[in-house]
């Protein structure tokens, strides 16, 4: 860049700047003056940001500079260095926009949720109430004000809030598991197991809840389901259920680079909003479509979703970008099962092998493609050689398992499906009962009641009540 191009840049951001920390600060103020002078430096850098960004964060300030008494502009200037987490200059703006305009709720909202991420809870907290003061009915500012408290030890105050939340909003799944974490605190175990069960029940994949209810399982000396949700948590981290908030949507929106677009659609993807994600993948690429990842995830999304022709040109963009990702092979093997492309899928799963002979999914599903064509040797081996790559693989301990006792080989076959009984799912009680099925076959009548019992407490407490049924059904004649 043009050195007199940098010096322009950087001098426009210091006027600017200086717009939303107010008037000049004292002398007696260098914290403050080199807070403005650090963020001045960032935001002309050439390096810091990528082109788009560059041009989105240089209109907003343009803005800010021509109307630096418009609380509005100013405010947006503060929304889209929150946007891209520049927290520090978000808060000035904000607090500038609610020095000219006092009493919007929105930017006490903004102002609020910036403090707590800088950890300035106190101040958080200060922000958050007078926003509802003024608008009392917004329920994400009252369960961030929740959340802060809580983090910041003032727990009753916190249940309090969450409980006021889950009355007025009983499908607030982030509530309900505030309110179960806040009972925990309070050492009301029992109470917090209904509330972190409850959030569970509204929003199943959700991480933090699981882990809380495994912790609060654990406190009333329940192991088995501490363990159980433990894992379940390791299984759904990063999860969460998306909060009604259109006031953080309008920060969120404001953050149009390619980037972080994808990372948004990989957050929807999370959640399970699968058409959501697509849309905001589609846009990641229409600016930039190099973007390999964006690419891998569409082909399993518009796979999952059926829509096979569109995989397909994802998966054909990824080969003139990189043809040696063994994800994208695998992926694409995926797309041809489903379309009962049998050899087209097994030469997929062959690429992706060969480009990474430790892929276990792509072992694993060349063992249950082998198997469906009857290939039972082929099977047993792939699934031996997945093995080889990740030890603990459930799905190849119990295919290998089965292959094993169709072929009268016994003890290595049972021991192959007890192995995969670990880690721990709601799949579980299903290999038990198998195991208990063909000890009732062999005559084993001990050993086959043994595993109805065991089976029978895991579905219990999975809530599956078919596979009950049927164990109560079996369980009389294993005796």
């Amino acid at each position: 860049m043009d050195r007199r191009l940098i010096i322009a840049s950087y001098l426009t951001a210091t006027l600017l700047l200086g717009s939303c920390a107010g008037e000049a600060p004292p002398a007696d103020e260098p914290p403050r003056q080199q807070l403005w002078s650090d963020l001045a430096s960032l935001v002309a850098s050439p390096t810091a940001f990528g082109p788009h960004i560059r041009a989105v964060v240089g209109n907003a300030l343009e803005a800010a500079q021509a109307a630096p008494t418009s609380s509005s502009t100013v405010a947006r200037l503060g929304m889209v260095l929150h946007a891209y987490d520049q927290f520090e200059g978000a808060a000035r703006c904000y607090e500038r926009a609610l020095d000219l305009q006092p009493g919007q709720s929105a930017w006490l909202y903004y102002l609020g949720s910036v403090r707590a991420r800088l950890g300035r809870h106190n101040e958080a907290v200060n922000a958050f109430r007078q926003a509802i003061r003024i608008n009392p009915s917004y329920a994400p500012t009252r369960l961030q004000l929740a959340d802060v408290l809580l983090a910041t030890g003032a727990v009753e105050d916190s249940r309090a809030l969450y409980e006021a939340l889950t009355r007025e909003h009983p499908n607030l799944a982030q509530a309900v598991y505030g309110l179960g974490r806040a009972l925990s605190e309070l050492r009301q175990h029992t109470a917090a197991v209904e509330q972190l069960a409850r959030a569970i029940e509204l929003a199943p994949e959700y991480g933090s809840a699981h882990y809380a209810l495994g912790l609060a399982y654990r406190d009333l000396g329940d192991e088995p389901a501490a363990r159980r949700h433990v894992a379940e948590s390791e299984r759904t981290a990063g999860r969460q259920p998306p909060v009604d908030d259109p006031l953080m949507r309008d920060v969120h929106a404001l953050r149009t680079d390619p980037r972080s677009r994808e990372m948004r659609a990989f957050r929807l993807q999370l959640e399970g909003r699968v058409l959501e994600s697509i849309e905001q993948y589609e846009q990641a690429l229409a600016n930039d479509p190099d973007l390999v990842q964006a690419h891998l995830n569409l082909i399993n999304l518009y796979t999952q979703t059926g829509q096979a022709d569109q995989a397909e040109r994802h998966y054909r963009r990824v080969m003139s970008l990189n043809p040696n990702i063994a994800d994208a092979h695998y992926s694409y093997a995926a797309l041809q099962f489903q379309r009962g492309q049998r050899a087209e899928s097994e030469a997929a799963l062959l690429q992706a092998l060969e480009i990474n002979p430790a892929h276990y999914e792509a072992r694993f599903s060349l063992g249950v493609l082998y198997e469906a064509q009857g290939r039972s040797g082929e099977a047993i081996r792939q699934h031996e050689l997945a093995l080889t790559h990740r030890p603990n693989g459930v799905g190849a301990h119990v295919r290998l398992g089965r292959l094993l006792l169709r072929q009268g080989e016994v003890t290595r076959g049972l021991a192959s499906i007890e192995a995969g009984l670990t880690p721990e799912s709601s799949e579980t009680p299903v290999f038990m009962y198998e195991l208990a099925d063909f000890h009732a076959r062999l005559g084993r009548g001990d050993q086959a009641e043994q595993w109805f019992r065991r089976a029978h407490e895991l579905a219990l407490q999975y809530d599956l009540q078919d596979l009950v049924a049927a164990i109560e059904r079996e369980l009389p004649s294993a005796r």
